[in-house]
């Protein structure tokens, strides 16, 4: 018995590793996220939150490419953190900050103390609580009329690309998985503070769907 639970732990371990390779090269090789920032379209003086694992990476090229803007990187990775503050510090840039931790209830910002939010990829390993929870913490810190800007897993228009999210599935579970695979995961953004939700454009990555929405704060 305890065999099979060992065999069962590794085989699941391995799997979820391969699962964050997969997630983590897409984010930083898609060709769907020059849609993305294209979307964002910040103007001089906004203050940007770049929330979810990643961000702290994202948030150092939204710096460069908008240096009249403020960003703001949250990443649960301390390591990820601490290498984009040397990054930040040899390329001298002054626009960008980082914040490390877990999600709690509270973001650590006063309420409607940003014009817009970015999370890529950071909802469809997560139950609907969860999901709710994000989207909820991130509204109160958006000012009202301001934006969120949002890339995730999406449904599949065939199906080569359901290969993700059944990955997904096997690793965060039906709960977590099942609303990007029949679409209704953006509902979550209406049930949660914002208004306005709708798909900007949706791109192929072969063996998934990527949406980017965009919602705006009520």
């Amino acid at each position: 018995m305890y065999g099979n639970r060992l065999i069962f732990g590794i085989r699941y371990w391995i799997a979820k590793l391969i699962y964050d390779f997969i997630s983590f090269v897409l984010v930083r090789a898609g060709s769907w996220e020059e849609d993305l920032l294209a979307s964002l379209g910040p103007k001089p003086g906004d203050r940007i939150l770049d929330f979810g694992r990643g961000s702290a990476s994202t948030a150092i090229s939204l710096a460069e490419r908008y240096p009249e803007a403020t960003f703001v990187g949250m990443d649960p990775d301390p390591r990820s953190t601490k290498k984009a503050r040397v990054a930040v510090s040899r390329r001298e840039l002054r626009n960008v900050s980082f914040v490390e931790g877990p999600l709690q209830e509270t973001l650590p910002f006063d309420a409607s103390s940003f014009d817009k939010a970015i999370c890529i990829l950071g909802l469809h390993d997560r139950p609907p609580h969860e999901k709710a929870r994000v989207v909820k913490a991130i509204a109160r810190v958006v000012r009202r009329g301001g934006t969120f800007h949002l890339a995730d897993f999406d449904k599949a228009e065939n199906p080569s690309e359901r290969k993700i999210l059944e990955y997904a599935r096997r690793i965060s579970g039906s709960a977590a998985a099942e609303p990007h695979i029949n679409g209704s995961w953006i509902e979550t953004l209406t049930d949660c503070g914002f208004a306005g939700v709708r798909r900007q454009l949706s791109h192929s990555i072969g063996v998934g769907r990527i949406a980017i929405v965009k919602a705006r704060k009520r």
